[in-house]
């Protein structure tokens, strides 16, 4: 039977690879880890000579002194070399079985100066179970024949310094070769389940390099077919504006007027929809660029009165600019999309107030070196619960809004990342009867 899709994609060269970088890893943070082992343990070794083997049965031979330089010499050529490798040439299999085989030969040195102690064997199992760590199964029976091989020829030529006595003792190898072996088979049980489980992780951080991958190409096909779509919806809408503009100034009676009048609203707002949704398709992408430039700010803010002006009249509103006398004439950043933030929330704050004012304040925060606004209305406030929603997509805190009002729910997203890329912070305070203020900052320079 031939072998299913995740089959076949646990097997791609690229889980392989990734399952490779993880051992990879692993090892280069255990290896590290035993180049400090292997210091810690020189410097025992050379305390137990001079403080503890002459009290066992080498002190016959020898004193503190030449148990000392046993430690001092035998646990550097111990240490030494994995501790090379493990700063040099670390993650390497030969780094691996040669730190095996260091550990494994401290843990005879270490039976040795403790003069054959049974409790100094365990720092035998200790010494396999930490080179588990490597999850590496071969290394764990490199380090195992060592022992087995050292305790079979100590065990039967020497048994007094393998276990401290010598009667009777010259099998006893074979039981801790027999012990050895039952750990080794039993944490290279624990190996395989857990390259198992890293072999999985793999796999599945495979899928979500693909997933995103993915999702990069097809970002991108959809920025491609927005961009090309918006531009073939502009231009018809563009000359049906334009037509609308020219038939408005014929003679019309008042029905006719009112045609034109709906198709000219109709065609404008379906044209600001395409602008955002294109901005939002950039945006997402990483595609939009904020421009740098020297502008007039005290006239930008003049020209966005100028155009709420005549629609404040006409809903009976005050339509009010502040601003602080200190604010320069020119400033340097991007006013193309500044006026197109403050357009947004002008615009929104002008449309859900339907008696009082809306007003405008700009200053300069010398301390912070920042320019901040706040777009204020006493409309009819938002919901607590709805003001971090605001900024999301299409949303609209009430169905009827649409409906009532018009517009897509896409100015206040856009606006929020607008501010962002520009290097500011937007933010929202609103009672529910009293108004809304919107407030924002950006570190303008001073031109």
């Amino acid at each position: 039977m031939g072998m299913t899709g995740q089959e076949l994609g646990r097997n791609h060269p690229e889980v392989e690879k990734i399952f490779q970088q993880q051992m990879h890893e692993i090892g280069i943070r255990v290896d590290r880890a035993f180049a400090f082992l292997m210091l810690i343990q020189w410097v025992s070794c050379i305390f137990l000579g001079a403080s503890i083997t002459p009290f066992t049965w080498v002190g016959q031979f020898s004193g503190s002194l030449e148990n000392a330089l046993v430690g001092l010499v035998f646990g550097g050529l111990f240490a030494l070399p994995p501790i090379y490798c493990a700063w040099v040439l670390p993650g390497q299999k030969i780094t691996r079985y040669i730190i095996a085989i260091a550990q494994v030969c401290f843990s005879i040195l270490l039976i040795y100066l403790t003069g054959g102690r049974i409790e100094t064997h365990f720092h035998v199992f200790v010494s396999l179970a930490a080179l588990a760590f490597y999850m590496d199964i071969p290394v764990l029976w490199v380090a195992a024949a060592i022992v087995v091989i050292d305790h079979g020829l100590r065990g039967v030529l020497l048994p007094i310094s393998v276990y401290g006595e010598s009667a009777d003792v010259e099998w006893r190898w074979i039981e801790h070769a027999g012990w050895v072996f039952f750990e080794n088979i039993i944490l290279g049980l624990g190996i395989q389940r857990i390259r198992a489980e890293l072999r999985e992780m793999a796999f599945s951080k495979f899928q979500l390099i693909e997933a995103r991958e993915e999702a990069l190409r097809f970002a991108s096909l959809k920025s491609n077919f927005l961009s090309n779509m918006s531009h073939e919806i502009r231009t018809p809408l563009n000359s049906i504006l334009g037509f609308s503009d020219i038939l408005r100034d014929t003679t019309l009676d008042e029905e006719q007027r009112e045609y034109i009048g709906t198709i000219h609203r109709c065609s404008d707002t379906l044209l600001h929809l395409i602008n955002d949704i294109l901005d939002i398709s950039k945006i997402e992408n990483g595609l939009l660029q904020i421009d740098h430039h020297r502008f007039d700010l005290k006239e930008l803010h003049q020209d966005i009165h100028k155009m709420f002006s005549v629609k404040c009249m006409e809903k009976g509103l005050e339509l009010e600019l502040a601003m602080d006398e200190g604010i320069p004439n020119h400033t340097l950043g991007d006013s193309y999309r500044l006026r197109q933030v403050l357009t947004n929330l002008v615009s929104n704050a002008v449309k859900f107030t339907d008696s009082g004012k809306v007003r405008i304040e700009v200053y300069k925060d010398r301390e912070a070196r920042l320019y901040r606004w706040h777009v204020k209305d006493t409309g009819k406030g938002i919901h607590y619960d709805n003001i971090k929603k605001l900024f999301r997509s299409f949303y609209q805190e009430d169905p009827s809004i649409s409906r009532k009002y018009g517009g897509s729910g896409l100015g206040l997203m856009i606006s929020k990342n607008l501010i962002e890329l520009m290097g500011g912070q937007i933010s929202v305070d609103s009672k529910v009867g009293e108004g809304t203020t919107f407030s924002f900052s950006l570190p303008l320079e001073e031109a």
